[in-house]
């Protein structure tokens, strides 16, 4: 696993591969959306810029989305795990990248026990293991002030999976894209 783009562009992060439970974005699925991020429709309807932006990488894992996001100019990623030896790893690969100082970690399972929020994020990405329920994720973020009207949400889910959005009142879908097993949607709250 490497860093596509940016200045970190080509640096390899911590083999996790012997990790079962972890199942990262693959280099593939992330040179995608970064390209969706930096110059899709969507971005440029909304004003989305990836530059300057407040990042927060739930269920992170490795941290690979959110030190892509600080790769290509973003100012600070916030980054969740429930799951210590992920959030080590995610940790190890700041320290790798030199960018510490640009991070957060918080060890927390988002469903049980997420404090509320200070801060607004620019840009939310979501990516619980599979089985999860995405809509008590989203909920929980909703709730304790984690996402914001200017927030932009992208949740990736396993290609099927993804009309679970439809479930969430509280999100406006703005588009989706399927890159084989994988889909990501991008979302935002509804206008109260």
């Amino acid at each position: 696993m490497r860093i596509i783009s940016g200045k970190f562009r080509g640096k390899r992060l911590t083999d996790s591969d012997h990790l079962l439970g972890l199942r990262p974005t693959t280099d593939k699925n992330r040179e995608a959306l970064f390209n969706i991020l930096s110059s899709g429709k969507i971005t440029k309807k909304i004003g989305f810029k990836l530059a300057d932006s407040e990042i927060l990488d739930v269920c992170c894992g490795t941290g690979s989305v959110g030190f892509e996001c600080l790769s290509r100019d973003a100012k600070s990623v916030f980054l969740i795990d429930d799951n210590q030896i992920h959030l080590t790893l995610a940790k190890k690969n700041a320290e790798l990248l030199n960018i510490t100082a640009q991070c957060k970690f918080l060890l927390c399972d988002v469903k049980e026990n997420l404090p509320e929020s200070s801060k607004s994020f620019d840009l939310v990405f979501i990516d619980p293991p599979y089985c999860e329920d995405y809509q008590e994720i989203l909920a929980k973020l909703h709730d304790k002030k984690w996402l914001t009207a200017k927030s932009l949400i992208v949740c990736e889910f396993k290609t099927g999976q993804e009309s679970q959005i439809n479930e969430i009142t509280f999100l406006k879908q703005l588009e989706s894209r399927k890159y084989g097993k994988t889909t990501f949607v991008f979302c935002q709250l509804l206008d109260t």
